[in-house]
Order: C-alpha cells, then sequence, then structure tokens
C-alpha cells in the first residue's frame, strides 16, 4: 500500500474497488479480534490509542476539510471515503498486523466460512 500512496510500482486500478468490497470484513476481523481472549491486551491498547489519534485527525478535518467537490462523484463521497480510510483502516491495519498470526487466521478462516 506504500508504493500506491508514494510513488513506485505501478498498483492495479481495481484496488480500491477491492477494499471496499472487503472492508465489512476487515472492519468484522478487528472486531473479533478485539473481543478475543487470546490477544493480549496491551495490543488493544495500540488500536485504542491510534484510533484516538485518528478522532483528533478527523476533528481537525472536521475543522479544515479538504473538499474533492471538483471531482464527479468522489466529491460527493469523500467525507465519507477519508473518515473510513483514515480514522479506521490505518490503525485497525496495524492492530491486526500486531496480533498473533495463528489467531488472524482462524478468524479470517471463520469469517471467510459465514460463521
Amino acid at each position: 500500500m506504500n508504493s500506491f500512496f508514494f510513488g513506485g510500482k505501478r498498483q492495479n486500478p481495481f484496488r480500491l474497488f477491492r477494499l471496499l468490497l472487503h472492508f465489512p470484513n476487515f472492519v468484522k476481523l478487528t472486531w473479533r479480534l478485539f473481543v478475543d481472549e487470546r490477544v493480549p491486551v496491551y495490543r488493544k491498547a495500540i488500536l485504542i490509542l491510534a484510533e484516538l489519534l485518528a478522532v483528533v485527525f478527523a476533528v481537525a478535518y472536521l475543522v479544515n476539510p479538504l473538499d474533492f467537490d471538483f471531482i464527479p462523484i468522489f466529491g460527493r463521497i469523500d467525507d465519507l471515503l477519508i473518515g473510513a480510510f483514515v480514522i479506521l483502516v490505518p490503525s485497525a491495519w496495524l492492530f491486526i498486523r500486531l496480533c498473533p498470526e495463528p489467531i488472524v487466521r482462524e478468524h479470517v478462516e471463520r469469517i471467510s466460512r459465514g460463521e
């Protein structure tokens, strides 16, 4: 994802669409890991602290927003996308990466089976 934002190798043009398509499962995985007792409390604290920092960013955005109203469809949903991807995704991604891999795999398999 870093090369997507910071240059480098060209990414698949449908990457954003795939991210939007899997966003509900990403949220579900984050929640399941957060309530799982096998995940250490200090790793859950990282998620909470990162989310608090994101809320501070969101308040700053509300005070001085970057509007993309000049882009036809994106201008209508830019606040929603910025809220979802800037507030939730980075901290949840970090939290998932720091969780024990076998537990993450277990939850991913359960979500893919529809449990």
